[in-house]
């Protein structure tokens, strides 16, 4: 028997299989490497959208927009911006039947109080997309001390509802007589997107903030999260949507 041909297969089949083993190392190796690696980057990416979550509320509490966690391990820059100010106010939000989308005609405090400066136009167009509903618009203001709504009805489709005024499809015009506060537009049967334009050049006052926070993790990972805070309604104009005429301050 021919030892030496056996010895030398033997050799090579060893060869073979520590060749095996070392690729087999080599790629669960590069496989444990690049798992633990994701796994790492997720880590910093939730530290960091924390991070920006911590800094929005670190604003809301302060007004502060420069943020620390504690330990310095990471930091949030916070931009905020007006809502709304200019000559037409769009939220690209589709509003569905029986909701409402309100816009401010007079500015805000910084406490979020309202102001004096009114809306300086005669009148309001309300616009739509597309719209085939019908639509009642509440139109709230200041007659001296007392606080009034006004509403009117439109139908812009075939469906439609008793008492409101037929119109051709685009924008109707609201008068806004007196100190104007607010606009409140309640789409009926179908809902739609819509938005405001000021006329005789006039602007209107912001509607909120926008808020931005970037969470950062030195250089390693960043995180934005944004938000919109839009001015509240008193409560006194709360209820007074369900009313006509005269409504009280609280």
């Amino acid at each position: 028997m021919n030892y030496s041909g056996v010895r030398g297969q033997v050799a090579i089949v060893v060869l073979l299989i520590s060749a095996m083993m070392l690729t087999l190392g080599l790629s669960m190796s590069k496989s444990e490497t690049v798992e633990i690696k994701i796994n790492a980057n997720d880590e910093l990416l939730k530290k960091a959208f924390d991070t920006a979550e911590s800094g929005i509320n670190f604003y809301l509490g302060t007004g502060g927009t420069n943020y620390s966690s504690p330990g310095n391990n990471s930091v949030a820059d916070i931009n905020v911006s007006k809502i709304g100010v200019g000559n037409s106010i769009n939220f690209d939000e589709f509003v569905p039947a029986g909701s409402s989308e309100s816009y401010w005609l007079v500015n805000h405090l910084d406490n979020g109080d309202i102001g004096t400066t009114y809306y300086a136009g005669v009148s309001v167009n309300v616009c739509n997309v597309g719209f085939t509903g019908s639509m009642e618009i509440s139109y709230f203001y200041k007659n001296g001390a007392n606080y009034n709504v006004a509403r009117s009805g439109f139908n812009f489709g075939s469906k439609k509802v008793s008492g409101f005024t037929d119109t051709p499809p685009g924008c109707v015009n609201i008068l806004t007589d007196n100190s104007p506060i607010l606009l409140v537009v309640t789409p009926i049967i179908n809902g739609g997107k819509f938005y405001i334009e000021a006329t005789g050049g006039n602007i209107f006052s912001s509607q909120g903030e926008n808020i931005v926070s970037e969470g950062k993790i030195s250089t390693q990972a960043s995180k934005k999260l944004s938000i919109r805070r839009r001015y509240k309604l008193p409560g006194f104009m709360v209820s007074g949507m369900m009313a006509e005429g005269k409504i009280l301050s609280d």
